[in-house]
């Protein structure tokens, strides 16, 4: 019975996790209130705070719960980039673009937590680690933009960290555009849009 108990609050929270996520997503966080989250999920507003004591303790729990696809398609991309290095930036990419296409919940991720327009007091708990992962994000194109150097296929000069924040700037606007105009074919815009720089990269 206990066993059954645990599982039914693990799915409560599954459930109130996922919820919380889609209303931010769809309303904003501060239009966005724990009595509708509840209502929403069906539940009520005391189980809610059973498993969360605010609103900035369910917006952290969100984050941490959920993952946003960059890692994984750095860790695929990781063992290619040792035959080619800009090859393997390009399938890092665009598998980004195209694992965000697939993933709903993903998505409502990046638009609750990467798209306010001001800071919000909610998130001040988190913004030292979402800062952490935009770090982590140009770390890892940068790495591929190195090997591509070693490999003599963009000129010794190029300075890494400058090619990898024009590429994260473009995947953000990329991402940024997509989400506010859905009918916009996100994989083959990012491939176009890849394509140009590609062309303007310096060459040995």
């Amino acid at each position: 019975m206990a066993r059954r108990t645990r599982e039914e609050a693990e799915q409560t929270r599954q459930t109130l996790l996922a919820t919380a996520l889609r209303l931010f997503s769809e309303q904003g966080i501060t239009a966005t209130t724990l009595k509708q989250i509840a209502a929403e999920a069906g539940v009520t507003h005391g189980a809610l705070y059973w498993h969360f004591k605010n609103r900035a303790d369910l917006l952290e729990q969100i984050h941490l719960e959920y993952m946003l696809p960059f890692e994984a398609q750095y860790l695929e991309q990781r063992q290619a980039v040792q035959q080619d290095a800009l090859a393997a930036l390009e399938l890092y990419f665009l598998g980004v673009l195209e694992a965000f296409r697939r993933d709903v919940q993903a998505q409502q991720l990046y638009r609750v937590f990467y798209m306010q327009a001001q800071p919000l007091s909610d998130l001040a708990p988190l913004q030292e680690r979402l800062m952490a992962n935009r770090e982590l994000w140009l770390e890892q194109q940068k790495f591929f933009i190195k090997q591509a150097r070693k490999q003599k296929q963009v000129r010794k000069k190029t300075v890494p960290a400058e090619l990898a924040q024009s590429l994260q700037i473009l995947l953000d606007g990329l991402l940024v555009h997509w989400l506010n105009t859905p009918e916009t074919d996100l994989v083959n815009e990012g491939k176009r849009l890849l394509a140009l720089v590609q062309q303007g990269l310096p060459q040995k």
